[in-house]
C-alpha cells in the first residue's frame, strides 16, 4: 500500500504539474485566468492520478501505466518552453 501511496504522491504531483503548465501554456487567454484555472485544476489532477494508482494490484505497475502519461506530457513542456 505504500508503494502505491509514494507513487501516486510524487507522480502525480509531476504530473498535475506538468499538465496545468502545458494548459498556461497552450491556452489563449490573460494571465490572470490562467493562474486560477491552473489554481483550480491541479488539486484534482492530483488527486485523481494518486487514487488511480490505487486501481493497479502492483506499485511498478502503477509506475508503468502513470510514466505513460507523464512523460509525453513533460515532453510537450519541453516542446512548449522551447518554441516561445
Amino acid at each position: 500500500m505504500w508503494p502505491k501511496t509514494l507513487i501516486g504522491f510524487f507522480f502525480g504531483l509531476l504530473l498535475s504539474i506538468s499538465i496545468v503548465l502545458n494548459l498556461n501554456l497552450i491556452l489563449p487567454l490573460a494571465e490572470d485566468v490562467r493562474l486560477i484555472s491552473g489554481l483550480v485544476l491541479a488539486f484534482p489532477i492530483w488527486a485523481g492520478s494518486l487514487v488511480w494508482c490505487y486501481a493497479f494490484e502492483k506499485a511498478r505497475k502503477a509506475a508503468k501505466n502513470i510514466s505513460l502519461v507523464l512523460i509525453p506530457s513533460c515532453l510537450l513542456n519541453v516542446i512548449l518552453l522551447m518554441s516561445q
